[in-house]
């Protein structure tokens, strides 16, 4: 497949001097856009404040596990299919862990969660898959 997407980062220097950025395929592209999603927070970005997810709104909230993850499970579903046209029949499916850390200063419990995007790409009916791990919310032990 040709490769006709740019790669984020975006260089916007390169562009600017008229030299040619790094291109990728559709699927890295669809792929690099739902991790910039994910990544980022609601009102990061002055053009839509509601571009990103929930994840980073309450990554610190006192919940059940069980509510929690089905929070965020469909607010990417709903972020994914409000920002990337590119994929229809979407399945999204979000797990937690919880890690402990221990320093000889400090005892850390560490959250991670790895979210899956499945579904299919419009434009070449291919199946796509996502799934991604992301370290959230540190918190201290003493």
């Amino acid at each position: 497949m040709q490769e006709e997407y740019y790669t984020l980062p975006m260089d916007l220097d390169q562009l600017v001097e008229g030299r040619a950025h790094l291109r990728c395929t559709l699927h890295k592209s669809i792929y690099q856009h739902i991790y910039l999603l994910l990544v980022t927070h609601f009102d990061e970005t002055r053009y839509d404040a509601t571009f990103g997810c929930a994840l980073w709104d309450h990554d610190f909230s006192i919940m059940s596990s069980l509510k929690w993850k089905d929070l965020i499970r469909e607010s990417v579903e709903q972020t994914v299919a409000r920002y990337e046209p590119r994929l229809s029949a979407l399945k999204v499916k979000v797990e937690m862990e919880e890690y402990e850390v221990m320093t000889k200063a400090n005892h850390y419990i560490r959250k991670r969660i790895g979210v899956s995007v499945d579904g299919t790409i419009t434009r070449t009916k291919e199946p796509f898959r996502f799934f991604e791990r992301v370290f959230i919310s540190p918190m201290s032990a003493e």
